[in-house]
Parts: C-alpha cells; sequence; structure tokens
C-alpha cells in the first residue's frame, strides 16, 4: 500500500505548477477585460497568421528530413577517419541557443559573410537577402537536420548483419536494397521524428523575429508577442488559444498516423558493408561534405571572427554583465528544474511500482503542461501580475529562474523518468526490508545510481536557459540583460563585431556544457 507522504513531494510540484500557470492565464485574460480591451481582429490577416506559421514549419520539416536521410545513407556508404566525431558533433545545432543559430547564418549567408566576401574577393556580385522565408527556412534546416541525420543513422547502422548479408547473396542493388530493407526502417522513425521538427518549427519565435524581415512571414508566436507588446492582450490570448489548437490537433493527428509497431534490433556479429560502386561512393563523399560544411562553417566562423574581436569589445561592461546574469539565471534554472523534476519523479517511481498507471500518468501530464502554453503567455502573466516589481533586478532574476525552469522541466522529465524508475524498482523491495526510506532513500538509491544523467540533465537544463529568448523578449532592458537578449539587440542595429563576440561566448558555454552531456560515452 502506497503511504500518502510518498505522494506529497509530487502532489506539491504539481499543485505548484498548476498555480502558476493558471494564475499567469487568469491575470493576462482579467487584465484584457478589465482595460476594456476587448478588440479581436479575426480578418485576412489572422488566417495570413496561420497559413504562414504551418507552411514554413511544413517546409522547414520537408527539407530537414529530405536532407538528414540523404546524408545519414551518405555516411552509411562511406567509411573515414574522423567519421564517428562528426556524427557525435552533428547534434550540437539542435540544442544550440536559438540566436546563435541566427547569428552563425548570417555570419555565412548576410550581406558581410563569409559566402559574400568570397564572392567580393573574386569580384562577383552577392545580391541575396538572408531575411525572409528563406533565410527562415535556412535556420530551421541547421537548427533540425543534423539531429535527425544521426538518428536515421542509427537506425540504418542498426539493421542486422543477416540482412545486409542476403541482400548481397541475393544480388541486390543499392537502390533495392535501400527500397526493401532500409527504408522500412526510417519510415518506423520518419513521423516521430517529423512531428518533433515540426511542432519546434512551429512555435520558432526567435528566428523568425531576427530573419522573417518584417509582417509578411510573421508567425502565430511573433504575433502573440507584438500583441503583448502593443498591450493588445485579448489579441494575444485569443492567438495563444489558436496555437494551442494547431499544437493539440496536430499531436492528436500525428498519434493517429504513426500507430506503426517498433521493432527493436541489435548488431549480429562483426559489421557488414554490402559493396558500393566507385560513382555512388564518389556522389556520398561529395554530400558529406557539403552537409559538414553547412554544419560546421557557421560554427567555426563565429569562433574565428568572435574571438579575433574579443579584444576590441572584452572589456564591455554591458557585455560583462549580460555574462554575469546569463550563468546565474541559467544555473539557477537548472538546479531548480532537477528539484521539481525529482520530486514529481520520486512520487511518479512510487505509483508505478503500485500499478497506478493513471495517476501516474496525470502527474506526468501536469509537469509537461507547459509545453502546451506559449512561453509568451506564460511570462506576460507574470509580468501583469507583479509588474510594481518589474525594475528591481532581484525580483526580475527570480522571476525568469522560475519560468526558464518550467521550460526545462519537460525535457527533464524526459530525460529522467524511464531511469530513475528503473532504479527504483530494482532496489524497492530491498530498500523496504531493510528499512531506508525517505530522504535517506533518496540520497543512497537515486541519487548515487543516476549521479550521470543527472549532471547531463542539468547540463541540457543550463543550455536550453541559458539561450532562451522568448522570456527575456518580455522583461529585458529593464533591469535585466542576459547574453541572448544583448545578442538580439546587436543583430537587430546591425552591430557585426559586438554580435560575434556575443555568439562566440555563448557558443563556447554552451559547447562546455555539451561537453558534460556527453561526457559518460567518452
Amino acid at each position: 500500500m502506497l503511504k500518502f507522504r510518498a505522494l506529497i513531494p509530487g502532489i506539491s510540484i504539481a499543485s505548484i505548477i498548476l498555480v502558476i500557470l493558471g494564475t499567469a492565464l487568469f491575470v493576462l485574460c482579467s487584465f484584457a477585460i478589465r482595460t476594456g480591451d476587448l478588440n479581436v481582429y479575426f480578418d485576412s490577416y489572422l488566417l495570413h497568421l496561420v497559413w504562414v506559421t504551418v507552411f514554413q514549419a511544413a517546409l522547414s520539416t520537408l527539407l530537414a528530413i529530405i536532407f538528414a536521410i540523404l546524408l545519414a545513407k551518405a555516411l552509411s556508404l562511406v567509411t573515414f577517419k574522423g567519421k564517428a566525431l562528426l556524427l557525435r558533433f552533428m547534434p550540437i545545432t539542435f540544442i544550440l541557443p536559438t540566436l546563435v543559430v541566427v547569428t552563425g547564418i548570417l555570419s555565412v549567408y548576410g550581406q558581410q559573410g563569409l559566402i559574400a566576401q568570397i564572392l567580393h574577393y573574386v569580384g562577383l556580385p552577392f545580391s541575396m537577402s538572408i531575411y525572409g522565408l528563406h533565410g527562415i527556412l535556412l535556420a530551421h534546416v541547421f537548427l533540425n537536420f543534423p539531429y535527425a541525420c544521426s538518428l536515421f543513422y542509427q537506425t540504418l547502422a542498426s539493421i542486422p548483419v543477416e540482412q545486409k548479408q542476403l541482400a548481397a547473396q541475393l544480388n541486390f542493388s543499392n537502390f533495392s536494397y535501400f527500397k526493401l530493407i532500409e527504408w522500412p526502417q526510417l519510415l518506423r522513425q520518419l513521423f516521430p521524428i517529423a512531428s518533433l521538427i515540426f511542432m519546434l518549427c512551429f512555435s520558432s519565435f526567435a528566428i523568425v523575429l531576427a530573419l522573417g524581415g518584417g509582417p509578411k512571414y510573421t508567425t502565430i508566436e511573433v504575433a502573440i508577442y507584438q500583441s503583448i507588446r502593443n498591450f493588445e492582450l485579448m489579441q494575444a490570448v485569443v492567438l495563444s488559444g489558436l496555437q494551442l489548437m494547431c499544437c493539440l490537433s496536430f499531436m492528436w493527428l500525428m498519434q493517429k498516423i504513426s500507430r506503426i509497431k517498433k521493432v527493436n534490433m541489435q548488431f549480429a556479429g562483426a559489421d557488414y558493408k554490402l559493396p558500393v560502386s566507385c560513382k555512388l561512393r564518389w556522389l556520398s563523399s561529395v554530400i558529406i561534405v557539403i552537409g559538414g560544411l553547412f554544419i560546421f562553417t557557421p560554427i567555426v566562423t563565429i569562433l574565428i571572427e568572435g574571438i579575433n574581436a574579443l579584444h576590441l569589445f572584452l572589456f564591455n561592461t554591458a557585455l560583462k554583465r549580460a555574462i554575469n546574469y546569463s550563468i546565474v539565471i541559467a544555473f539557477a534554472s537548472a538546479i531548480t528544474s532537477i528539484i521539481f523534476a525529482g520530486l514529481l519523479l520520486w512520487t511518479n517511481s512510487r505509483l508505478l511500482i503500485m500499478q497506478q498507471i493513471k495517476w501516474s500518468n496525470r502527474l506526468m501530464l501536469v509537469g509537461s503542461l507547459i509545453l502546451a502554453i506559449p512561453s509568451m503567455v506564460l511570462g506576460a502573466g507574470l509580468f501583469l501580475l507583479l509588474f510594481d516589481y518589474m525594475n528591481n533586478v532581484v525580483f526580475v532574476c527570480l522571476l525568469m529562474i522560475l519560468c526558464n525552469s518550467l521550460m526545462a522541466l519537460p525535457y527533464v522529465l524526459k530525460k529522467l523518468a524511464i531511469p530513475m524508475y528503473d532504479v527504483t524498482s530494482r532496489y524497492w523491495l530491498l530498500s523496504q526490508s531493510l528499512n531506508i526510506t525517505g530522504y535517506k532513500h533518496l540520497y543512497l538509491i537515486e541519487y548515487k545510481a543516476l549521479k550521470p544523467v543527472l549532471a547531463k540533465s542539468f547540463a541540457f537544463a543550463f543550455i536550453l536557459s541559458l539561450g532562451d529568448f522568448g522570456i527575456i523578449a518580455l522583461f529585458g532592458g529593464r533591469a535585466v540583460t542576459t547574453l541572448p537578449y544583448y545578442l538580439y539587440e546587436q543583430i537587430s542595429h546591425y552591430h557585426y563585431q559586438q554580435g560575434m563576440v556575443t555568439a562566440s561566448i555563448l557558443l563556447v558555454l554552451s559547447f562546455s556544457f555539451m561537453v558534460v552531456l556527453d561526457y559518460d560515452r567518452t
């Protein structure tokens, strides 16, 4: 029988989350009604917002998936030195701060970027503008396709050796082998990966705000931000409800489509590769070179230009203040997110042990509820509620720590949920027989066994908070300035060199914690 005190940690955190989210929504709606802000525009522009949001997300997803499959297939055909290192660092773009991605894209494809400089050096004109739909697509593909490629490559590499040997005996061509063996396995991952990329592109904020180039390519998330900044609060509420309905509808649709049975495959003996023609090997090598350049050129350019200009702005007071605020807020947010997740999962693991599946699902749903509510709505509601304290530095920092920790919570829960349940269930009977309960159980069993996973979860939450621009976009400029906000101001004012320095600092900080994410694999 599950004791009530085992439920207290999870119920307490779930109640705090529900109170915060409910309060933010209530304050935003009531403030809009109380101030007489009842103007809601159901016009062609609203339909245009929905169309642009869905269209850019769908096109970004399609391009990312196509490029990911092409590169994954090319990597499966060619062996070369540095391949393992390439595969390990390919997903680096997926968790980079979005404004670093924007800066990287500008450093290569912008008017003062690397390509423009090369063309000008050889006497050729460069007239492409990075702003608009193509800039949004380029940034979204850069952000998502390397991660998808690494997952697709793992799928291709996990095909049993026996199937490869049988295909060779039957004299399969490379196209037949891809069609009959590899494509069915890729298809199992296609819909989950595509739905994840679509949701990220659908709710993209910083990329669209920085590269959208005007109202023509404004998305729902950016329109919510603009409505809040213009104090059109009811419009923001309606747009938030619209985005929520679109996200839930898409999630329901993907669940219906992707009901495909999963098959777990393991390596059987040494790896075996089908014979590859010289022409196909050459084509694969070209694809790998192009893909590698596309992924790493913006990152390397940021580092080189940032380091070269570092001495010019290293002693900039505003930059040092932004670094200090970013590190403190990100560190505290990651700690808070880990504590929230640990207390929720403490109760969740015990509910699962006692076969209380329904209550476990409800508890985890509350923990992930923030994904269904735009960050702008959460920030705006708390901003209006606590407006009188917005000039207090400590108070603004605490508010940002709370918001960022809630935004990172669903990802931390996803990383910790299964490992924590496995550890708790494995030692449950033994710990009960030895009367190891409460905080003693948490320290001796969960904490000791989960230290590597906790370190990775902490690093992941730190990076998410460090690069967050959604919350600081509302609070920034009054009392607190973080690196993403400082970088956005530099980009929007065309301060190219200063932006490179700020982006390189963000990149180095993020990369340092990515090493922590991957340290137990080295």
